[in-house]
């Protein structure tokens, strides 16, 4: 009967290193290959958003105790009318960038109480107006204002 010999354990050690390194390289070539992930693009902070993208608000309000008997808001020349306005009553408006410059006007008629109107354009005051009057006196109050970019 043939003689057979028994590895040493260093030779056993080195004999399972290398089927583990084996085994390693043969699922690394043979497997699907995970895709890394790809960093989305960071925006620039100092970069604004296209300029058709942005757009300025006009934002006027009306407050007060008075009875409004007809309002008129005028913006680029087109003219809205309502009547009997009860307050608060608010209108905005918004117009992309670099569309040139805007007109816009606010004719009220009330009849006793108070009233006060303001116009902001992005968030700053433009102009504002207050009035008081007595029952009976059909007065009128006026706001108007325009902006461009």
């Amino acid at each position: 009967m043939p003689k057979i010999e028994h590895p040493t354990p260093g030779a056993r050690l080195l004999a399972r290193t290398a089927v583990a390194l084996l085994s390693a390289g043969l699922l690394t070539a043979c497997g699907t290959p995970t895709p890394s992930p790809t960093p989305s693009p960071t925006p620039d902070p100092t970069s604004s958003s296209p300029t058709s993208e942005r757009r300025h608000v006009l934002d006027v309000q009306v407050t007060g105790t008075a009875v409004l008997t007809s309002l008129t808001f005028t913006f680029d020349g087109k003219a809205t009318e309502e009547a009997n306005v009860v307050l608060p009553w608010t209108k905005k408006v918004e117009v992309p960038y670099g569309s040139g410059r805007h007109e816009w006007e606010l004719a009220m008629r009330y009849d006793g109480g108070d009233v006060g109107a303001t116009g902001t354009v992005d968030g700053k005051l433009l102009t504002r107006t207050e009035g008081s009057a007595s029952p009976g006196s059909n007065s009128t109050a006026n706001l108007s204002g325009g902006f461009t970019d």
